[in-house]
């Protein structure tokens, strides 16, 4: 991967102390295949004593007819070392051996773990998740962060928690689309000149190879009309009946196609965030593309024309990429949560990054180089409202220093997403 080393790394390696199998999921072409003979090479001393890892990817049609026929041959005599399976939603017959072989080496106390990896979430591998309950853990690995392509710490939500931004600290400024270019997909980051026809064989594949196999769909033809619907309200809340209006399909359709664009990491939904308070909340998720590269040439534009091309669109478009990366820091981080935030009048919030405490806090986003104080109301609103569960809030907008507003309140560089100042 071009030596960009992956920040999931380190956390599965302490996963392992814990359990038997860990469990990659996330979508297609982010790493996993990479992701996971790396981590062999790196961190394979950790389990047991064989010289090396045992490697099988159910990409391979025959290996794949073979574990059909016989579940469970590959790894049935393995007493020692790293067992990896890649792409392992391809046999789902494998997934009842695996089970009863972890049950044989938790009673035999034998060194083996088993790293998974698939590209689809849980929810479409129902076999799988009930198989492996209290077996495995579940980690989700997305194309590049901006922190791991540009060799950052990436903590902006973790000390953002902990303390205060320094006050008139420089950032680089920030070049959106540079950074949106480059953090993404890998072998689209690294290798590949035609993106747009990377992009357009991706969805293809995704839709006629994956898709197909989780679900039996209607008019599977309607799929990439769908995605271009789904661009065009990134940052939106969700309106099934709106949706099904548009593309003349039922609300229980829609809502189905989603579900499958969400279980293979096409787009994500956040939901809202809702406590007891004397506002009545909105309760309808926003909808967000994982990777914001894909967004733009769903748009039709490359991310340095958004501005230009789609102005309406182009805070949205920085909206989304910093819903995708707060999402991959979020993944490294047990017990925190993604939301937004909004009021039935109106006063809302990007996002609300909560702790496992309770504790909050408020992020926005701004396409502008200025902020004034009245770009902080709905902020400062949570914050009255919230009290000491309310830990500070932050617009990110197209400057390069950190500024204080009031207490807890700041204006801090986009590219704090990534970098440290």
């Amino acid at each position: 991967m071009g030596g960009i080393k992956r920040n999931l790394a380190s956390l599965i390696a302490e996963d392992f102390k814990d359990i038997e199998a860990v469990f990659i999921n996330g979508p297609r072409q982010a790493g996993k295949s990479t992701f996971a003979q790396d981590f062999a090479r790196d961190h394979f001393h950790g389990f047991g004593k064989a010289r090396k890892a045992v490697y099988a990817s159910f990409d391979d049609i025959t290996l794949r007819a073979a574990e059909t026929a016989s579940p469970g041959q590959i790894f049935a005599d393995i007493t020692d070392g790293l067992v990896i399976l890649d792409e392992i939603q391809y046999v789902p017959q494998t997934f009842l051996a695996l089970k009863e072989k972890i049950d044989t080496v938790r009673r035999k106390k034998q060194r083996v773990k088993f790293l998974l990896t698939g590209s689809a979430d849980l929810m479409l591998l129902p076999n799988l998740s009930s198989a492996l309950v209290g077996r495995m853990y579940v980690r989700t690995l997305y194309p590049f962060s901006a922190a791991e392509v540009y060799k950052t710490q990436g903590r902006f939500v973790r000390t953002s928690f902990k303390t205060h931004p320094s006050v008139y600290a420089v950032y680089s400024k920030p070049n959106a689309a540079a950074v949106i270019s480059k953090a993404g997909f890998p072998r689209l980051s690294l290798k590949v000149k035609n993106k747009a026809a990377w992009f357009q064989n991706y969805i293809s594949t995704l839709i006629d190879r994956d898709i197909k196999n989780y679900s039996e769909i209607d008019r599977i033809e309607l799929m990439p009309q769908l995605l271009s619907v789904l661009a065009h309200r990134t940052g939106g809340l969700l309106n099934d009946a709106d949706l099904a209006a548009s593309l003349k399909l039922s609300q229980p359709t829609i809502k189905r196609y989603r579900t499958l664009l969400n279980g293979v990491f096409l787009s994500f939904l956040l939901p809202p965030w809702h406590k007891n308070m004397e506002k009545r909340l909105v309760k309808s998720p926003k909808i967000y593309f994982t990777d914001t590269m894909l967004l733009c040439h769903l748009l039709g534009c490359l991310p340095g024309e958004v501005r230009t091309k789609l102005p309406v669109l182009y805070g949205f478009v920085l909206e989304n990429f910093a819903a995708s990366e707060l999402l991959k820091e979020l993944s490294l981080m047990n017990g925190y949560r993604l939301y937004h935030f909004r009021t039935s009048d109106q006063k809302e919030v990007d996002f609300l990054a909560e702790a496992p405490d309770g504790k909050i806090l408020a992020i926005e986003v701004k396409a502008s180089t200025h902020v004034t104080p009245g770009d902080f109301k709905h902020i400062a609103f949570l914050q009255n409202a919230l009290g000491s569960a309310f830990v500070r809030g932050i617009i990110l907008y197209q400057g390069d220093r950190v500024i204080r507003f009031e207490k807890n309140l700041y204006a801090m560089p986009f590219s704090a997403l990534w970098e440290t100042a």
